[in-house]
This record gives C-alpha cells, structure tokens and sequence, in this order.
C-alpha cells in the first residue's frame, strides 16, 4: 500500500488546515489595517500556505516534506513555549506539540515508504 493510499485523511486534513490559516493570512494582512509593517510578509506566506494546502490535496512528495517540516517547526516550538504558560494553556500546547510532532513523523514514515515491488 503506498503512502497516498495509506495517509490520505491525514494528508487531506492537513491540506485543509493550511488552506484555511492561507485564507486568514491574506485576509488579515491584505484586506485590514493589521500589522501594515509585515503585510507583504504576512500575504505572501498566505499563498505558500494555500499553494502548499493544494499540493497536498493530491498528496505530492515536496508537499509532503514542506508539509511535514512545518509540523515539525511547530512541535518544537510549541514544546518550548509550553513551560512558559500557566493554566490550562499549558495542556493546549503540549497538544500541539504532540499532535504536530505525530504529523511530522508519520509524514516523514510517508516519504520513505518503499512502492510496493
């Protein structure tokens, strides 16, 4: 079974969230006053992500290692702000960080996988 097969809900809801938070980026910096300093910043990472959400809706292999990077970037990132917080946001991001690392490294288990013989 190739990774196609085998991860496509995965696949297919990260490339939904990317889609969304491409949507908000360029909503945001495009079309309001916010952060006027960082709106090309913010736009343009708003299409990489919704051009990313749309190759991954296939599921292609450098959507797949872009993808998976990202997750990975967010893990440590999350896992580093974690014993910063207090409260239950504390949970909130050690979730994030566990779910964003699974993503990664099934993402990762994806791109390797040798095709069937």
């Amino acid at each position: 079974m190739t990774a196609a097969v085998r991860y496509t809900g995965m696949f297919r809801a990260a490339a939904v969230i990317h889609l969304a938070f491409g949507l908000i980026w360029i909503w945001r910096f495009g079309f309001t006053d916010y952060d006027v300093a960082h709106r090309p910043l913010g736009v343009g990472l708003g299409i990489a992500s919704i051009v990313l959400g749309v190759f991954l809706l296939r599921p292609l292999k450098p959507a797949m290692a872009i993808s998976a990077l990202c997750a990975a970037f967010i893990a440590i990132a999350a896992a580093a702000a974690a014993p910063t917080m207090r409260g239950p946001v504390i949970l909130f991001f050690a979730g994030v960080a566990i779910v964003a690392g699974l993503y990664a490294a099934l993402a990762a288990r994806a791109l390797y996988e040798r095709a069937p013989q």
